[in-house]
């Protein structure tokens, strides 16, 4: 059965409820019609799903990829009604984010991501993925262990000591980001579907039959996958 305005609403206010956001703060919609308003509840309640699936899925780093989601205001054009929903050209997160979502098959060993159309071309590891790596590492408060002794060394021979901890623990990051984007580029990025499953969980028949309740109509609905630069 269909979900009405109604449900899709309740579910959409016990969404944002969770996250601690109020509907005063995100909806005026008691003046639009019952189709524009239904499209965008529906918007809404599948950016709220992208991000409770990263949630879940614990893939919140830099947090770009739940905070650029967004849901456009409903057009209305000569074939009909459209509204945009996904991460806008030009952010970052628009450039990564179907890797995460299908994964990406390793270079070696496919396993990890079977169904992805991404592959890595091959299995040794570059300066730019090795930097992305050592920064979340240190986003994340996780360092690489050095081995340093303690010493009672006063003055310039304790900053010189210091100073070659410092330069021991970069190393020792900076080779375990290299040791692990090999990993990764070996074994490939497990699929997560936090936006696929948002997909099916939103705009499946329901939303399509309560389309043609509202309209009184058996209408086209034309759902396009646009992404960003995601070539590997």
């Amino acid at each position: 059965m269909a979900k009405s305005n109604k449900q899709i609403e309740q579910e959409v206010l016990s969404l944002l409820d969770s996250q601690g956001i109020s509907s005063k703060d995100v909806f005026e919609l008691e003046e639009l019609p019952p189709l524009n308003k239904y499209l965008v509840l529906s918007a809404a309640n599948f950016v709220l799903k992208v991000q409770k699936n990263l949630r879940d899925a614990k893939k919140i780093d830099t947090g770009r990829l739940s905070s650029d989601i967004e849901a456009g205001e409903v057009n209305v054009t000569e074939s009909g009604l459209s509204i945009t929903v996904g991460y806008p050209e030009g952010s970052e997160a628009n450039n990564y984010a179907d890797f995460v979502n299908k994964g990406v098959k390793g270079a070696v060993d496919k396993r990890r991501a079977p169904g992805s159309p991404y592959s890595f071309k091959n299995q040794y590891p570059n300066k730019k993925m090795a930097l992305q790596l050592a920064k979340w590492y240190r986003r994340q408060g996780i360092s690489a262990k050095a081995e340093t002794k303690r010493t009672t060394k006063r003055g310039l021979q304790k900053k010189r000591q210091s100073l070659s901890t410092m330069a021991s623990q970069a190393n020792s990051l900076k080779s375990l980001a290299y040791a692990t984007a090999a990993n990764i580029k070996k074994k490939g990025l497990r699929r997560t579907g936090f936006f696929d499953k948002a997909v099916d969980s939103t705009f499946n028949e329901e939303f399509k039959q309560a389309i043609a309740n509202i309209t009184g109509l058996t209408i086209s609905i034309n759902i396009e996958n646009k992404y960003g630069n995601n070539d590997k």
